[in-house]
């Protein structure tokens, strides 16, 4: 299960701000992709027809995925997007704690 945990947690970047989970992340194409085929289906390939009701049928399925993904997501830890970014990030609160000590020292 150690990859539904990568998929789910939610990520970090070299400022340690929380961007969405990978998860998240490919909901979008995901939905949007089914949506379409189905819709292009349902509406024999009318151009026209088929946006509007991929758009009037993903926006609910969506918004519905990214709270359930985030339900999900807020049990894990979070996890960086990558190595650098972690690198980059305790660097960066290092720096702060020396500046602060310095202020304090002064």
């Amino acid at each position: 299960m150690e990859w539904l945990a990568a998929a789910f947690a939610p990520r970090r970047d070299h400022k340690g701000m929380s961007t969405p989970s990978y998860a998240a992340r490919w909901w979008l194409p995901v939905c949007t992709g089914v949506c379409g085929w189905w819709a292009w289906e349902a509406t024999d390939g009318f151009l026209v027809m088929a946006a509007a009701l991929t758009v009037m049928v993903a926006t609910p399925l969506l918004t519905a995925g990214w709270y359930v993904i985030g339900l999900v997501s807020a049990r894990t830890p979070p996890r960086y997007l990558l190595e650098k970014a972690e690198r980059a990030h305790k660097a960066r609160l290092e720096r702060k704690a020396r500046e602060a000590a310095d202020l304090d020292a002064a």
